[in-house]
């Protein structure tokens, strides 16, 4: 059987002191472990298995596997055969740095969403950036390739967890709201629900529907009066059932949304 010479060559700067590189072809396996840096690996060639605290992935060409800090895990070969690879070792804080670059809010690291990506672009970006860095140019440019890759992957991928969580809690809300219309939901109430800033829930309606929870929740209210309107239902009655305060008080808001009174609009279905 062919023996396969074995290498491992490790990049390290003293003026990029926050990196540390891998390029390997070792065989041997690893137990569960975890470091604490942020850390990115490729397969240039070869298929390893890859845990990821309870999850197993099948590593292969085209994919990175994503290692937060302080995250148990393991990537050994499928086989025997050597996988050739490469694995990027990164301070956390000088993470935290290119993330709050991004975004002001983020003021400590916040944990990469996904424990791999199945991108071949970036997948070829990544291969490039550690083909560069074991090059020979200045570490200043090495830098500079380092904040501009680091930059557009957590800006991408941070952005969308920023916006499926958005998406997510503002639904939970809405439902709450629909579920619950015969209440007078303040804006106190959702934050302690929820637990979240009133303010952050205010821009969640403004961003997604331009208008306030407390608006949207009338809105709900008096499309729920018109229904019962609709069926016959007494002014008075339709006025409790939808948790105004009383008749005037829904009079008041139907005639501001439907342009017309409880009564007039009734009168309609008589």
């Amino acid at each position: 059987m062919k023996q396969h010479k074995s290498f491992t060559r490790i990049f390290t700067d003293k003026n990029l002191p926050f990196l540390e590189l891998r390029y390997s072809n070792n065989t041997k396996h690893y137990k569960e472990h975890l470091h604490d840096t942020f850390s990115i690996g490729i397969n240039l060639q070869g298929e390893s298995v890859y845990t990821n605290k309870d999850a197993q992935y099948d590593l292969d060409k085209g994919m990175l596997a994503v290692v937060n800090p302080h995250t148990i895990h393991s990537c050994n070969p499928v086989q025997k055969t050597p996988n050739v690879y490469y694995m990027m070792y990164l301070d956390e804080q000088w993470c935290q740095g290119i993330q709050n670059s991004i975004s002001e809010d983020i003021t400590h690291f916040k944990e990469f969403p996904e424990d791999i990506l199945y991108d071949e672009t970036l997948y070829d970006e990544f291969k490039t950036l550690c083909e560069t860095l074991f090059g020979e140019i200045t570490y200043l440019e090495k830098e500079d390739f380092l904040i501009r890759f680091f930059t557009q992957f957590f800006g991408q991928y941070l952005k969308d967890s920023k916006e499926k969580f958005e998406d997510t809690v503002f639904e939970d809300i809405k439902a709450y709201l629909n579920e619950n219309f015969q209440q007078n939901i303040s804006l106190i109430d959702l934050s302690s629900k929820f637990e979240l800033n009133p303010f952050y829930i205010i821009r969640l309606f403004k961003t997604h529907l331009n208008t306030t929870p407390h608006a949207y929740l009338i809105n709900i209210k008096i499309n729920k009066a018109k229904e019962l309107l609709k069926a016959n239902h007494s002014i008075v009655d339709t006025a409790l059932e939808c948790g105004f305060a009383d008749q005037s008080h829904l009079h008041r808001n139907f005639l501001k949304i439907v342009a017309t009174t409880p009564k007039e609009y009734q009168q309609n279905f008589a």
